[in-house]
């Protein structure tokens, strides 16, 4: 029992001496899209000891529409898929190809 106490102290003093691995990565891209669409999409994630938090965003521009909306990758059969947390918007992106939409309409195509 009484090697508990100074065990203890050790061990906390050992994790703190180990460094947080921090990483982040920043994805900004932005695009003159058909239909007088503009659409940017922002990527930043940072991985600290294994753990990622991350945000996605799509700012849209046009005539029909103009909004910032928060978006979560989603499984996709082929190249990567985003959905707007509230489910109506998706933003996919396959071979150098993006496009903006819903389930049932694509709004804008860019490349």
């Amino acid at each position: 029992m009484k090697y508990l106490f100074p065990g203890i102290i050790l061990s906390l003093a050992l994790a703190s001496c180990v460094g947080n691995n921090v990483v982040k990565k920043n994805r900004n891209l932005k695009f003159e899209c058909t239909n007088d669409f503009q659409v940017s999409f922002s990527e930043d994630i940072t991985f600290l000891n294994g753990d990622s938090t991350g945000k996605i965003t799509v700012r849209v521009r046009s005539p029909r529409l103009d909004g910032e909306y928060p978006m979560e990758q989603a499984p996709a059969a082929s190249g990567v898929k985003y959905v707007s947390k509230n489910g109506k918007y998706i933003f996919w992106e396959h071979h150098g190809e993006f496009s903006f939409g819903t389930e049932d309409s694509t709004y804008c195509l860019c490349k």
